[in-house]
């Protein structure tokens, strides 16, 4: 991995400080919201301890038979339907003996007059028979709704029967009870009626019961009756009642701001509420920044909607739990608005017996407001940290990086031109990388000393050598003209020997000395590689008769702009080289790939493979991979003199061994030009 990667992957542990910010932060809101329960049960335990005893009376003693009423904002429409009712779920209900009838009834009143909506669960209809005006006495089997009002003015009764569903305009019973409007609205399983009772007057007491007319065993007409009222008569009153207005004031009263309380009795009916608290504020929040307010509180906040202006009932879980006497609290927050509430119950007793409860609402926006602010800006601070750092790291290592490789560039550079290296950056640096610099520009000289020592070494020898071995020559050749006898001539004939081979060395050695000084003045133009590799390998053949000389050419020409004399000397090395390596019986291959812009021109032998160690050394001045005793004169100049000339050409050589230990390939690429 990259220097920079290393960095920039490291410089990822930033993100534990937005982490940890997140944990801060949600420790924060678990201790606000601590807070918050602990003094809102507190209110509501003060509440409930401090509930004067006439009301707890009122829970006590006046609650077991009531029939709570719901106070209507406009007169509703006698139609049998539910839509003008306020909680249509939250009903008074009565069950028959045997569990086949029931009767649910819900109370309202508007300007003193009383409405009921009877729903009655019975799956034997059994209808009146027409004509049927339900003025007189006398029993009629079919079903019914009977109600009995007890007021100032005396107990009135009513039975509603029908032969269709309808309007119904019923007269009471008993003189001067009045006529009742009604409809009658029938529904799988059962029925409905909404009943407007006479207007004028305040009642005391109210019964109401189902009839359920079937027939029983052996064929017999039978009824169940479920409610107060049992053969026509009432069997319990029930008393309408609203919800308590002093009760309703005192509540008001010592309540805290931003909060709405309930007193429910054992049935969780509302005895008393203060009314709704304002609506909130949508644009203090936006969606994203409640959706980030969820998040932090987890499961700990449940989306519900706001309670209805006018409730009529609590059966939500913390009411319930107070009826049961365990004081309990609960989290919402509204889908629409930034609105946080909190719910307490706390459980009223007296004698150890549970009679109601005292429920709270407390809205809860500054929670939201103040975790929601701590967290943007904890976020924004910690994210605002770490791009900065991590941008920082970044760069660093990007700047570090490139600094590095400025230097092993340059390194590199220096090391292919080991006799003039070019200088470094990076050594007025004060930094290790500066050192390092410095270190290897050292060393660099002194590699480029030694390679200038080496190269002019040979130019030195050839000359100093080339007198010794004139005089050496003339000598040999004046006493060959002496008398010598036979043992004399051979030790002659050794000697010259021996000087012919220094001869070829100085010759080689002065033939490396003279190409750089040559590159300049050679002769170049574009020259069809095809044809003159073609004419090499012919006279390769001629020079070499009985070698195995393989050519592989294209079939189209290879225009290339060279010095046709340099390459023919640089492969001349190449083959010679390729040649000593090689046994009569091995074969010679001489290859032309052109690919793109550059030409290849590859020899390969069969059978010698090249020592891992030298192949990065082996076109370096007096480098041989010979073995010592070989035959000719090998001083490591052959290969150097193919890379002057292919560095003249601005390509590159190159030496590999081949797969399967099937000998080496020389490879010079040369630019088309």
């Amino acid at each position: 991995m990259k220097l920079r990667n290393q960095v920039l992957t490291l410089s990822l542990a930033t993100v534990l400080v937005p982490w940890f910010g997140w944990k801060l932060v949600q420790e924060l809101e678990r201790f606000l919201r601590a807070g918050q329960e602990t003094t809102l049960l507190a209110t509501a335990r003060t509440v409930a301890q401090a509930l004067p005893p006439e009301f707890r009376g009122e829970l006590v003693f006046g609650r077991e038979r009531v029939l709570p009423l719901r106070e209507f904002d406009r007169p509703p429409i006698i139609d049998g339907y539910l839509d003008d009712w306020l909680e249509p779920g939250s009903t008074t209900n009565f069950t028959s003996a045997d569990g086949n009838l029931r009767l649910r009834v819900l109370g309202g009143r508007y300007a003193g007059q009383l409405f009921l909506f009877c729903r009655v669960e019975d799956s034997t209809p059994v209808r009146a028979a027409p004509p049927s005006r339900q003025g007189g006495a006398g029993p009629h089997h079919s079903d019914a709704v009977e109600l009995a009002l007890r007021s100032a003015r005396g107990l009135n009764t009513w039975s509603l029967r029908t032969a269709a569903p309808g309007p119904l305009l019923v007269t009471s019973q008993d003189p001067g009870g009045g006529q009742i409007e009604a409809w009658w609205t029938e529904r799988p399983g059962g029925y409905d009626l909404e009943i407007a009772l006479p207007p004028g007057g305040r009642a005391v007491d109210l019964a109401v019961g189902a009839i359920d007319a079937h027939t029983g065993r052996g064929g017999r007409l039978e009824t169940r009756e479920a409610g107060t009222m049992a053969g026509g008569r009432p069997t319990a009153w029930l008393s309408p009642a609203p919800q308590l207005g002093p009760l309703q004031d005192w509540l008001d009263a010592v309540r805290t701001e931003d909060t709405r309380a309930f007193v429910i009795d054992q049935s969780g009916w509302v005895v008393a509420d203060t009314g709704p608290l304002p609506t909130g504020r949508p644009g203090e929040l936006s969606w994203a920044g409640r959706a980030l307010y969820r998040s932090i509180a987890g499961d700990r906040t449940e989306l519900r909607d706001e309670r209805p202006d006018a409730v009529m009932r609590l059966a939500d879980e913390t009411a319930v739990a107070a009826l049961d006497g365990e004081a309990s609290h609960h989290w919402g927050q509204d889908p629409e608005t930034a609105v946080v509430r909190h719910t307490v119950a706390m459980p009223v007793e007296t004698n150890g017996r549970v009679i109601g409860a005292v429920v709270m609402d407390s809205r809860s926006d500054g929670l939201l407001l103040v975790t929601n602010r701590a967290l943007g800006r904890l976020l924004l601070v910690t994210v605002a940290v770490t791009v900065l750092l991590a941008t920082g790291l970044w760069f660093f290592a990007t700047r570090l990086s490139r600094r590095v490789r400025r230097l092993s560039t340059a390194v590199s550079e220096a090391m292919d031109d080991a006799a003039n290296p070019a200088e470094l950056p990076l050594t007025r640096d004060r930094d290790e990388l500066g050192d390092l610099a410095r270190n290897n520009a050292r060393l660099l000289r002194s590699v480029a000393d030694y390679t200038r020592y080496l190269r002019d070494l040979a130019g030195r020898l050839s000359h100093e050598l080339k007198t010794p071995l004139a005089i050496t020559r003339s000598s040999l050749d004046n006493l060959a003209t002496g008398g010598l006898d036979d043992e004399a001539r051979r030790y002659l004939a050794r000697a010259r020997e021996g000087l012919d081979r220094q001869g070829a060395i100085v010759r080689a050695m002065s033939e490396a000395n003279r190409l750089e000084s040559t590159v300049a003045a050679a002769d170049w133009e574009r020259v069809d590689l095809v044809a003159w590799l073609r004419g090499c390998a012919e006279a390769y053949r001629s020079a070499h008769p009985g070698r195995d000389i393989r050519l592989q050419l294209p079939a189209e020409p290879a225009l290339t702009r060279c010095a046709p004399d340099l390459l023919t000397q640089a492969l001349d090395k190449l083959v010679d080289n390729a040649l000593g390596l090689t046994d009569a019986d091995q074969h010679i291959t001489l290859e032309l790939a052109p690919k793109g812009n550059w030409r290849h021109l590859r020899v390969r032998n069969s059978g010698t493979r090249l020592p891992e160690q030298f192949q990065d050394q082996l076109f370096d001045s007096l480098v041989s991979v010979r073995e010592p005793g070989a035959q000719g004169t090998h001083l490591g100049l052959g290969l150097f003199i193919v890379r002057l000339v292919a560095e003249a050409h601005d390509g590159r050589v190159s030496a590999h061994n081949l797969p399967g230990d099937e000998g080496v390939e020389f490879t010079m690429s040369l630019p088309a030009g």
